[in-house]
């Protein structure tokens, strides 16, 4: 993956990114902070710790887990490019609610706090897609915490989970699809059958049982970590 340093020739930029700014916007970004380039499995902010920096998500995928006192661990959800990290202790000055790992190598723009507030303050579209940002962090959580509490079968939790990264793969398609809305997907799937059953609530076990039984319905097809959800209506009908 080569390693960019330009906001402005940026191709991840979608509908729902937070860097959908004007020039005038971006090149103020590309002056603050630094890039940082991290490989697999590493940390970037970790729950509980004072949010000194929010991150710009450039490429690749992380998770966000929070953990109990007791030591489980609940994987929140998937960011990826277009998405900040630590934005919402940031505005609140509270400490970071979730811990961020990367999935694979990832690029970030990295900005202290102080920074991005005064980057906020100057323009008002930065404000305002923070707070579209911190809107869909909310809505997310809202699914998530539907997800656990009330979806009814194994099937219904870890479907909901494979249609959330169905729909953040489709969201990035959305200009070269045209506004159509398909009714398949395809994307890599790098978390293991354990980090999917935290994400769903449910058993490592009972995620590769009910992988097997999607596989035989025809709802999708998985090899090695590359997932293709073939049927998304009927999957969604499932989900509920």
């Amino acid at each position: 993956m080569p390693f960019r340093r330009s906001c402005l020739q940026c191709e991840t930029k979608g509908p729902n990114c937070f860097c959908s700014l004007d020039r005038v916007a971006l090149e103020r970004l590309e002056s603050v902070g630094h890039w940082l380039r991290l490989e697999g499995h590493q940390e970037v902010l970790r729950e509980g710790y004072a949010p000194d920096h929010v991150y710009v998500v450039c490429s690749g995928t992380l998770k966000l887990t929070t953990s109990s006192v007791d030591g489980r661990l609940l994987l929140l959800r998937i960011v990826g490019p277009g998405d900040v990290l630590g934005l919402s202790a940031a505005l609140k000055r509270t400490r970071y609610e979730a811990t961020a790992e990367t999935l694979e190598t990832c690029q970030l723009k990295a900005i202290p706090r102080t920074h991005f507030l005064l980057f906020m303050e100057e323009f008002q579209a930065v404000g305002r897609n923070s707070l579209m940002a911190v809107t869909r962090d909310y809505n997310s959580a809202v699914l998530s915490a539907r997800r656990l509490a009330l979806s009814t079968s194994a099937a219904a939790k870890l479907g909901s989970v494979l249609l959330e990264w169905g729909g953040l793969v489709l969201a990035g398609q959305h200009e070269q699809l045209g506004g159509t809305v398909p009714n398949s997907v395809s994307f890599h799937m790098p978390l293991t059958h354990e980090e999917l059953g935290h994400m769903a609530g449910i058993s490592r076990e009972t995620v590769t049982r009910t992988l097997s039984a999607m596989r035989r319905d025809g709802l999708l097809h998985l090899e090695h970590d590359q997932m293709q959800l073939r049927d998304i209506a009927r999957l969604q009908q499932q989900v509920g």
